[in-house]
């Protein structure tokens, strides 16, 4: 809140604005202590300088507190200035100003509407008055300007009070201006106005023996009154030190909540005393007499408060003498200003180094946590790449917004109160209807019924089995409930818990009660996608509700998915297991691009649902359950479970006083989809019987309605009169439900030219005449577009990302895995549902731009074809995109068997019968198995179809298929006539003759007497089977055998629903492309002189990806075994002007197998680390130059399992060493291969910690410590 002067209404929270010269941030371990002292002294804004950081490494700045981080970089070894912002901080910036020298930057911006400049200065090291008068015309004019200028200026203010030396002060004319520009400007040094006559200092020069303070903060004099507090805190870590100021602004103190912390779940100790807390409270309280809920509730408590003393403890342990050390400090610098005693000096600099070395100890405990995490997932696919890929962390801050005047609302806490009376509306109950009105639309309804066994087993009590299996399903790493409580620590200590947990829920069944801690739930608040960020419907509010209820929905979800499809329609695809998304937009595109010219009138509408999740009506919900056939006991648990639940809002760490929900079904809850689905079935089904709301002809096919949960799409004919009755019927089921539209966020789209305009003006509804936006897809009128508007836009997007990962320090590898975690699922996706037919040149311009991303803009050492060989082959296996491309196709293709399958396992989807309808002269199940050839019929096929066709010949043209299968029918087969004029062909289809392959009895073509007795052919048929035979044998093959077929037709024979479908596709399609690679393995044979056999050399491959769980540590194999490495013997051939000599022994030629192995200098190396390993696992072995180089030899075979690991992972570190000094004619030490094996055991032993595998860690790893222990 602001006043008309401009001036920070005082609040109860006070910004802490830290300055502090850091003197370099290129270690690892010095960030880490940094940012620990920086939290430790709470900072809110951080002004930082001479951060030594390059604009190429501008990322190391960032940690998961800080969300806003402005830098004026320079060098690695000088200058560099940075702003950062605590997450919690709604600061809104609106310029930046960068200092390309690094000595200054400017961010300006507002908090809560409050306007404020922050300035950040490093002045020069000499008396230079003319940089601080360029930096302060920066600084705005206008006198409601709110100021604040921090930094190190290497120029004190006064020369008396801001020094002591022994020396005189020299003349200093940056002093004098600045002191000028102080007022001239209206500024004030606000240490000095709170400490008229004190003396501090921030510097200490070691060369001069001098106190000097020379580090401010300079803030706009109107500013004066919030200020609170400034204060010169210890010189540690750096030369300077912190110097703070407390702003008192309308800032909330933030809310805290417990949250468990899961990492100390790889602590013994806490196992250890968790487990005996548990044992001892069960012990002591579950006596009988306590109601097993209050056990419950009185567990959850005690576990809080024992964890909250366990990790006390340890932190109090663990900076008990960092706070000792800063207490002693100030006490022996006060001393020693005085009395320049050396003995006081020596005590001070003791301090310090203790306090650094207790510092660099635990950060370098938590560095090396963080390590073997990125040893172990660096630059794979998961959360650590994808945290890497998304960039900065995005603030979660709601800096602004609209109240329901429409006035914008900055203050943090109002937000949270604004945001809190909106969902106190949206979740209140707006239901006034009755019993009879219920009776009134049910009964006018045809619903589907529960079986007796499907209600009997939805009834049946919970099971100890069913507890165990819905805890194990939670994903870990997610946001906990209001009780703090994760999934992972549920997961931990299941066997305990689990019981406890069954028995309260009977009691609560009992009971038809929760208890009250599983009615809470905290309401964490998403932008959507392109929404207006200042109106609270643009946020999608996701409930965090505590695991032990989310077990009991759990529970209930998987049982009610398993009868799911029963009761929903075919035309709802979402959230319903066994059904596809792609069906709705298949269906939709053979809609739009039929033919309506005899029509009355077609059109589309797709409706926008006001929160349709959050706007469920309870009452109707139940009664949905009740006529849909649910039994008692499930509607109770469903009505138990939404009895009285209590709701918070989460915003900028603010969390709103609970209120009640009276209705929705809670997005974040596993049972939610399930019942919104149950509650919108009604609906359609109500669409689908209403008399006046005919839908459209579609390839013989009426298609009314399709829904994937809460998008609706409507095809409607003759609009004119049946969008009043459509209105009216939203209108009556919203009252019942609900369930609302947005209106004007709908879209229609006429597919013919008959509406009046009259019409058209007089629709509640948007009217888009060109393309309609449907499940993230752009669907136009005009098929020719599609392309344009999804792949072309793809190609857009993907540019995007690839510019912005360019900037990441990213391995080969991590680019790889950035494609496929970012851009394969997008372009997977669009393959999925839009089945149109792309040529070899969109593929080969996607490649280009993927393999330059991949390749860093080099030129590519090796072949495409070799880099996207399968890992099982030694490549790295970048997606093959038109592999994925034609697999997401197949997957819709396999429908087309449904004719002839019989392992149905789902109905056939709409989308198929349209489809089927308008094939002539064939059916899908002949032109997926045999070659169809684009006769005169093919024109009347559907869009759809005559790109799947495409599409399929394609397929047949890579994989080179026959023109005809033996899965191919024999009726309604476009290659073979005779059945479309015989229906006697149809009486062999009755009698289970109907492919091909049917014809073939025990691997042979049988003859009549066969088919005869097999399928009780009459003898009439005789001719028959001679028209048959002949067709045969001149489109298969003329003998007598069954022919050996692709695996692709298995596949295709395959349920639609099959699991991982795609992947094996893929795979196939993969497998398809031979890779030879002899010419590498001879050339390796030759250089290094051993006999390398088809298998060793197929072992090497396969190693590749299989020697180390780092990913850098596969690159580098990969690279040395594919001679990625550009050798002097190599470099010469390109450039004669190179010597091709080596540069280490300065006599042979320097090939790759010479720079691996065979160098002289290198002898002692190898030498001494076979000797290693052979006296540590006492087994002999003699250096190997296949072992050393390719990780595979003809005596692998002899080596002990357990010494294996531990033998490639050093080969591959003493390869790694090799690399880092390939142009040095110096061959790394023994002594650093063992320096460089320490580390890499100890991210090992971390990663077995962290697996609970430390018996397998000993058993590799231990020879090998305690040979080197006895070194």
């Amino acid at each position: 809140m602001t006043s008309a002067q401009g001036n920070l209404q005082v609040g109860s929270r006070d910004l802490q604005l830290v300055s502090w010269n850091v003197k370099g941030l290129g270690s690892i371990v010095k960030r880490g202590k940094v940012f620990k002292h920086l939290k430790s002294l709470s900072a809110d804004i951080i002004f930082l300088q001479e951060t030594h950081i390059n604009s190429s490494a501008q990322q190391r700045l960032k940690c998961n507190w800080i969300s806003q981080i402005y830098q004026s970089p320079f060098t690695s070894h000088a200058r560099g200035v940075a702003i950062l912002f605590k997450k919690t901080i709604p600061f809104q910036v609106t310029s930046v100003t960068n200092d390309p020298l690094g000595r200054f930057i400017m961010v300006t911006g507002s908090m809560n509407s409050f306007p404020l400049t922050f300035l950040n200065v490093y002045g020069p090291n000499t008396d230079e008055p003319g940089f601080f008068r360029k930096v302060f015309d920066l600084l705005p004019d206008n006198n409601d300007s709110n100021i604040v200028i921090a930094g190190d200026f290497n120029c004190y203010l006064d020369p008396f009070l801001d020094r002591l030396s022994t020396r005189p002060p020299p003349d200093n004319a940056s002093m004098r201006l600045l002191n000028n520009l102080l007022k001239t400007r209206n500024l004030v040094d606000i240490w000095r106005i709170q400490n008229p006559t004190s003396r501090d200092y921030s510097y200490y020069s070691r060369v001069h023996k001098s106190y000097s303070r020379i580090d401010y903060f300079l803030i706009s004099s109107n500013l004066i009154p919030q200020i609170t507090n400034s204060k010169y805190h210890n010189i540690l870590i750096s030369d300077h030190s912190p110097v703070t100021i407390s702003l008192n602004v309308s800032l909330k103190k933030p809310t805290y909540s417990w949250r468990f912390n899961p990492n100390l779940l790889s602590d013994d100790s806490f196992i250890r005393t968790i487990t005996t807390k548990l044992n001892d409270f069960i012990e002591l309280n579950d006596n009988g007499e306590v109601f097993d809920s209050t056990l419950w509730e009185t567990l959850k408590v005690v576990l809080r408060g024992d964890i909250i003393s366990y990790t006390s403890a340890l932190k109090k342990e663990r900076e008990k003498r960092l706070v000792k050390i800063n207490n002693s400090l100030p006490v022996l610098e006060k001393k020693y200003q005085n009395s320049k005693s050396p003995n006081d000096y020596t005590k001070i600099m003791k301090l310090k180094y203790e306090y650094n070395g207790i510092m660099s100890d635990q950060i370098s405990n938590l560095l090396l946590k963080l390590r073997q995490k990125n040893f172990e997932l660096g630059d794979k696919p998961g959360k650590l790449l994808a945290r890497q890929l998304k960039g900065a962390q995005s603030s979660r801050a709601i800096y602004q917004i609209k109240s329901k005047a429409g006035t914008l609302i900055t203050n943090p806490a109002d937000i949270n109160s604004q945001f809190s009376e909106f969902y106190r509306e949206l979740y209140s109950s707006k239901h006034t209807v009755t019993k009879s009105d219920f009776d009134h639309f049910f009964e006018t309804l045809t619903l589907p019924k529960l079986s007796d066994a499907a209600k009997k087993y939805l009834d049946s009590d919970f099971t100890l089995q069913e507890i165990t299996t819905a805890i194990k399903s939670f994903p870990s790493n997610k946001a906990a409930g209001p009780d703090g409580f994760s999934a992972e620590f549920y997961k931990k200590f299941c066997d305990i818990l689990a019981p406890l947990l069954l028995r309260m829920i009977n009691e609560s069944k009992c009971n038809a009660k929760l208890p009250k801690t599983l009615y809470e739930a905290n309401i964490s608040l998403i932008l959507k996608k392109g929404k207006d960020e200042t109106d609270p419907a643009s946020f999608r509010p996701i409930a965090l509700q505590n695991v032990d209820r989310k077990i009991i929905a759990k529970i209930l979800a998987i049982r009610l998915n398993k009868h799911l499809i029963s009761l929903i329609h075919p035309d709802q695809t979402g959230f319903i297991p066994g059904r596809l998304s792609f069906s709705n937009v298949r269906r939709l595109l053979n809609t739009i691009y039929t033919d309506y010219s005899d029509s009355k009138g077609a059109s589309i509408l797709s409706l926008d649902a006001h929160k349709a999740f959050d706007q469920v009506e309870w009452p109707y919900m139940f009664e949905s359950l009740r006529r849909f056939g649910f039994g008692e006991t499930f509607i109770s648990w469903v009505k138990i479970i939404y009895t009285n639940p209590l709701c918070s809002v989460l915003t900028n760490g603010d969390r709103s006083a609970p209120f009640p929900l009276q209705r929705s079904v809670q997005q974040g809850c596993p049972l939610s989809p399930a019942l919104f689905a149950i509650a919108l079935e009604p609906l359609a089904v109500t669409i689908r019987e209403h008399p006046h709301l005919r839908g459209l002809q579609v390839g013989g096919v009426e298609t009314t309605i399709s829904l994937y949960a809460d998008d609706v799409i409507l095809y409607l004919y003759n609009a004119e009169e049946s969008v009043p009755h459509l209105l009216n019927l939203i209108t009556s089921f919203g009252k019942l439900s609900g369930y609302t539209i947005n209106w004007s966020k709908s879209e229609f789209m006429p597919l013919t030219k008959i509406y009046s305009q009259g019409f058209l003006e007089s629709v509640p509804f948007k009217v888009v005449n060109d393309q309609i936006t449907y499940l993230g897809l752009t669907i136009p009128k005009d098929p020719k577009l599609i392309f344009k508007l999804n792949f072309t836009e793809f190609i857009s997007g993907l540019k995007q990302n690839i510019e912005c990962w360019k900037l990441l320090p990213l391995s080969m590898v991590g680019r790889i895995n950035s494609i496929k975690m970012i851009s394969l699922p997008r372009f997977l996706y669009l393959c999925q549902n839009l089945p149109i037919c792309l040529t070899s040149a969109f593929f080969k311009n996607l490649d280009s731009i993927i393999l330059s991303y991949i390749w860093n803009g080099k030129n590519a050492r090796i072949s495409k074809i070799h880099l996207q060989k399968s890992k099982s082959e030694g490549g790295l296996g970048p997606p093959v995109l038109k592999h994925y491309y034609w697999a997401a196709n197949v997957r819709a293709l396999i429908f087309w068997q449904q004719d002839t399958l019989d392992n149905h396992t789902i109905p056939a989807p709409l989308w198929l019968k349209i489809e089927s309808n308008s094939v002539c002269n064939s059916s899908l199940p002949a032109m997926l198995f045999s070659k169809f050839e684009k006769p005169e019929s093919f024109k009347n096929l559907c869009y759809t179809l005559k790109q799947s066709v495409r599409i399929l010949n394609q397929i047949r043209k890579f994989l080179t298929l026959p023109d005809t299968s033996v899965q191919t029918p024999i009726c309604f087969n476009h290659r073979f006539a005779p059945p479309w004029h015989d229906k006697s062909y149809h009486d062999w289809r009755e009698k289970g003759l109907i492919s091909i392959l049917d014809l073939y009895v025990d691997g042979k073509f049988a003859s009549f007497n066969q088919l005869k007795e097999k399928y009780s052919l009459p003898q009439s048929h005789f001719f028959r089977y001679l028209q048959v035979r002949h067709y045969v044998q001149s489109e298969i093959k003329r003998d007598q055998n069954l022919p050996i077929e692709h695996e692709i037709y298995q596949i295709l024979r395959s349920p639609p629903d099959s699991k991982h479908l795609i992947s094996k596709i893929i795979c196939l399609f993969d497998d398809c492309i031979s890779v030879r690679t002899e010419k590498t393995r001879d050339t390796w044979k030759e250089e290094l002189g051993i006999e390398i056999s088809e298998s060793m050399w197929t072992k090497c491959l396969s190693k590749i990806n299989s020697c180390s769980v780092n990913s850098r540590h596969r690159l580098i194999q990969f690279k040395i075994v594919h001679r990625l490495h550009y050798s002097k013997s190599r470099l010469h051939k390109i450039y004669p002007s190179v010597s091709p000599v080596c540069d280490r022994c300065n006599v042979s030629e320097s090939t790759l197998s010479h720079a691996f192995w065979s160098c002289p200098s290198l002898a002692g190396f190898w030498c001494k680390i076979f000797d290693f390993y052979s006296k540590a696992y006492k087994t002999p072995i003699k250096p190997d130059a296949g072992l050393a180089v390719l990780g595979c030899t003809q005596t692998t075979k002899t080596i002990p399992a357990t010494m294996q690991q531990p033998l490639e992972l050093g080969l591959i570190v003493a390869k790694k060493l090799i690399l880092k000094e390939w142009k040095s004619p110096v061959a790394p030490s023994f002594r650093l291969w063992v320096t460089d094996m320490l580390s890499v055991i100890q991210m090992e032993r971390l990663r077995h910690d962290s697996n609970d595998s430390k018996n397998t860690f000993t058993n590799y790893w231990k020879p090998f410590v305690d040979h080197l222990s006895s070194l």
